[in-house]
């Protein structure tokens, strides 16, 4: 049974009220225990506290970012001491409440790209092959990049940072932001084109790292994340239909091709894999680029099956 509107209003401003107890100084330990029975309640009542402590608490953290410089603001108070409060009622950790309330899901499809305009005035390019789930209300402004990549512009909006979710890493900006971050062969890439973005992982502060204009955050796997010097026009090309490449493998940029086309191109030999290419195409004509290939490497390139295969000269 969906709970009606003004219910989930009326615990919201409870949660609300819990954690404004919780923060003050004057906690009893009569509070802790009204808390405890309030969360025991329901688990909806869990759920609506995590995601307004997850807002608050990420806003926190970019707020005093040693590294961020962002105008002053009224000092927040003290942060909340969540983990020691909710260790004994069995809360779980940031992340239930993003999924206590159902996002907003965009998908795209090999060759097609979209463009979302969010209700906060923020703006998302929805790269071929991808897929975001997106959640803005009155407390929280998140996505979620299972896969692909994505173009962002975040609007400005001191109190609801933006935060990307990818692949166990969040990008937060303050707001005034565009960034572009890619989920791809499972690696995350953060490319920050104007503003200033932080990118961590949840539970590691000493983790963070901030990306300027023109800097680059790679990430793969659990790994660290390192900051690089990036060529924005090169990174964020994909956004005015070209693929850039600079040294890649041939198997790389055959994958980055065939996002955008359905006459995908194949090797005929793993040997051939390895390989390197430079220079800029059309994204989405795979033939160009397949013959282009085959010419700069002394190769040939057939159709097969309604693709086309890349050989070596002469079949050999």
């Amino acid at each position: 049974m969906v709970k009606p509107e003004r219910d989930l209003e009326a615990v919201r401003r409870q949660a609300a009220d819990w954690l404004a107890r919780l923060r003050s100084d004057s906690r009893t330990q009569g509070d802790e225990a009204g808390f405890k029975a309030w969360l025991d309640r329901s688990e909806h009542h869990r759920t609506t506290f995590d995601a307004l402590t997850s807002t608050w608490e990420l806003a926190g953290a970019l707020r005093h970012d040693s590294q961020i410089a962002i105008a002053a603001k009224p000092k927040p108070p003290a942060p909340l001491a969540r983990r020691a409060v909710l260790a004994g009622v069995g809360v779980s950790a940031i992340g239930l409440g993003w999924l206590a309330f159902a996002p907003e899901v965009y998908a795209t499809g090999v060759g097609e790209t979209r463009t979302l305009h969010l209700d906060d005035g923020s703006s998302v390019l929805l790269d071929a092959d991808s897929r975001l789930s997106v959640r803005i209300d009155g407390r929280q402004r998140r996505a979620g990049l299972d896969k692909g990549r994505a173009f962002f512009r975040a609007a400005r909006d001191p109190a609801r940072p933006f935060v990307v979710a990818a692949d166990g890493r969040e990008i937060i900006g303050e707001g005034g932001d565009a960034f572009g971050v890619s989920v791809l062969s499972q690696t995350v890439s953060v490319v920050a084109v104007e503003g200033q973005v932080l990118v961590m992982t949840p539970g590691q502060p000493s983790g963070r790292i901030t990306a300027s204009a023109g800097q680059r955050v790679l990430a793969t796997g659990q790994g660290p994340a390192r900051r690089e010097t990036a060529d924005v026009q090169s990174a964020t090309a994909w956004r005015f239909g070209q693929a850039v490449f600079d040294d890649q493998t041939l198997v790389e940029a055959l994958a980055e091709m065939n996002r955008y086309s359905r006459r995908r191109i194949e090797l005929s030999d793993p040997a051939l894999e390895s390989l390197r290419i430079s220079g800029v195409y059309k994204a989405g004509d795979n033939e160009a680029f397949a013959r282009s290939v085959a010419t700069l490497l002394d190769l040939d390139v057939r159709a097969s099956g309604g693709g086309l295969l890349i050989e070596p000269r002469g079949g050999a």
